[in-house]
């Protein structure tokens, strides 16, 4: 489908731009865990190695992950039409779908990305490489530890992109009766810009404790949920602490955002 191959590019060029934010904001998320602080692990490890953690298993995966968003966004407003309910209705069905890629992306990006701020871990800081992570991974945790954080990553991406979707279906919509026609896309980059901050803030906490599921390494992994890591946050480190990462994950998600829909309407409106 032209939706997937769109998708696909869109996803590989806005993931490999925003990366660094992106470690950034996990390595705040799970600081309060751990003993070490990002910049610390930036300046020991050098850049590319710092902030491109985990970025091998973005090129292999993400292509197939966005690919499937699209088309499931594609697929879902054909089928629901084009109401703000719909527009919500399709963003969770994309995410349903690119889920099932996401998740042992995101379970090896992130572990890679956090193992130095996690280091007082004895069982932190042993991947070599995203190939010896998802192996190592496969091996000691089966497939339960590769889609650790499925049910979490839905419980944090349905709510954002119901709440992406309704805000950028509308803006789009008053963008093309302000021109008369078809948004250009870079109208359409910017009402992504928008949504995407909006449903980032919004949802932060369930990413947050999302992120500390996925990299979880230790025999009361499994009992984990999403509501015990938000106690447990707010308990140690506050109602702040639900926040940690926040600006971090902004400045990585509204920019991919804004990249992606470019890149996507730029090659629709192409013809391709």
């Amino acid at each position: 489908m032209r939706e997937g191959a769109r998708g696909a590019c869109a996803g590989a060029v806005s993931r490999a731009v925003t990366h660094p934010m992106d470690t950034i904001k996990a390595r705040a998320q799970v600081r309060g865990a751990g003993e070490k602080g990002a910049v610390g692990v930036v300046g020991r490890h050098g850049w590319w190695r710092g902030l491109y953690g985990g970025f091998g298993a973005v090129v292999v995966g993400v292509p197939f992950a966005s690919g499937a968003y699209f088309v499931g966004y594609e697929s879902g407003k054909r089928a629901l039409g084009d109401s703000a309910f719909a527009s919500a209705g399709a963003g969770m069905w994309a995410q349903a779908l690119a889920g099932v890629v996401y998740t042992p992306v995101d379970v090896v990006k992130e572990r890679l990305q956090t193992q130095g701020t996690l280091a007082a871990s004895a069982r932190a800081g042993t991947y070599r490489n995203w190939t010896h992570a998802f192996g190592s991974i496969a091996r000691e945790e089966g497939v339960r530890g590769l889609f650790r954080g499925y049910w979490a990553q839905n419980l944090v991406w349905w709510p954002w992109s119901a709440a992406y979707f309704m805000i950028y279906d509308g803006a789009r919509g008053a963008a093309a009766a302000t021109a008369s026609g078809e948004p250009s896309p870079t109208a359409s980059s910017a009402c992504a810009t928008l949504a995407a901050s909006t449903a980032t803030v919004m949802t932060h906490p369930l990413d947050l404790a999302k992120t500390r599921l996925q990299t979880l390494r230790f025999e009361s992994a499994n009992s984990a949920s999403m509501r015990s890591v938000l106690a447990n946050v707010v308990e140690r480190e506050g109602v702040r602490g639900l926040f940690a990462g926040v600006t971090a994950r902004v400045a990585a998600v509204a920019p991919g955002s804004a990249i992606s829909f470019y890149v996507y309407e730029t090659l629709k409106q192409s013809g391709w």
